[in-house]
């Protein structure tokens, strides 16, 4: 397996000490399916929560309409390892990955809250855009260096 390959795989071995930052949250009643579990399509939610609450706590980023720059969501892959029920209070990590010039992979996990047990994992390819301008931009060195530092990578 090559190397990039083995990095789109590894998103589904994820341990809670993978992540640096977590952001907690109750599951709701209206969660779940007919079937009495979450239903697969809260999982993007939650992870979206997590990966909002990530970039206003790194970066004091606001998500409104007057934000000029920021992240946009390009792809995302999500692998469902256990069910979840209702009541259940989750820990949701996230973490950069990888960051290229404009790109970003924000790996994120559920676990349930205080344990080890992993419910889900996911890789999100972030790209900073330019809102107003509608194109693609480089990350901000401001912002390339919170990451950095955050979370001990190497740019690439």
């Amino acid at each position: 397996m090559g190397e990039e390959t083995k990095h789109l795989e590894d998103y589904r071995q994820m341990e809670r000490s993978d992540f640096n930052y977590f952001f907690e949250m109750p599951t709701r009643w209206g969660d779940l399916d007919a079937f009495g579990h979450v239903n697969n399509t809260l999982y993007a939610r939650y992870y979206e929560s997590a990966r909002l609450g990530y970039f206003e706590s790194l970066m004091d980023m606001r998500f409104d309409p007057e934000l000029s720059s920021g992240v946009i969501h390009a792809d995302m892959k999500i692998a469902y390892i256990k069910q979840l029920h209702y009541p259940s209070d989750i820990d949701v990590g996230c973490r950069i990955s990888r960051m290229g010039n404009s790109s970003l992979d924000l790996d994120a996990a559920i676990f349930l809250k205080g344990s080890d047990t992993l419910i889900s994992t996911s890789r999100a390819i972030l790209v900073w855009f330019d809102y107003k301008a509608n194109v693609n931009k480089p990350i901000p060195e401001e912002n390339r260096k919170m990451i950095i530092d955050f979370e001990r990578i190497t740019p690439a």
